[in-house]
């Protein structure tokens, strides 16, 4: 029997918009595989890799859907508080880097399941508000083009700190 990953996609979290979808797909991979690491106390070199391509590309995430916003017009107070977020998500994920890095604090699974609750809320909640009044509005499909061809640049440069599972130990 196949055994069940820490945070699963379903349709359920779907925000409706596919380059969205997708990379709210790799933010979810990224996070499964700091799980693992942390269940099988990987080295503290890993862990800080890992840990280091979940910030990184949640700042292309952050960056995709904050040009969505602006381009669309989005409403300003919701765009600065979804902005506010992103930024607080940022810098709590950051300091929970240094921690580990610096102060040589372990990663707990408590730690985990905050980035874990934080994502699937911030989901379900702002993001699926922002992407139902950008599908009202017709999506801005020159900022969809300009960052599929971005998320693969990004996807690209995180690689060798993605490393299947497998290839952790």
């Amino acid at each position: 029997m196949a055994e069940k990953a820490f945070f699963e996609w379903s349709d359920a979290i779907s925000v409706g918009v596919d380059a969205i979808d997708e990379q709210h797909k790799t933010l979810i991979g990224i996070l499964n595989r700091l799980f693992i690491a942390i269940v099988e106390r990987t080295s503290n070199e890993v862990t800080i890799e890992i840990l280091d391509a979940l910030i990184d590309y949640t700042k292309t995430h952050f960056e995709l859907e904050e040009k969505l916003m602006r381009d669309a017009g989005y409403n300003a107070a919701e765009y600065a508080l979804h902005l506010q977020q992103h930024q607080a998500f940022i810098a709590k994920t950051s300091e929970i880097a240094r921690k580990h890095l610096v102060d040589g604090k372990s990663i707990s699974f408590e730690v985990v399941h905050f980035l874990k609750r934080w994502l699937q809320e911030h989901i379900l909640g702002t993001d699926k508000k922002y992407a139902a009044v950008l599908q009202k509005m017709g999506l801005p499909a020159p900022a969809l083009a300009a960052f599929a061809e971005g998320d693969r640049a990004a996807k690209e440069a995180a690689a060798p700190k993605l490393r299947k599972w497998w290839q952790v130990w």
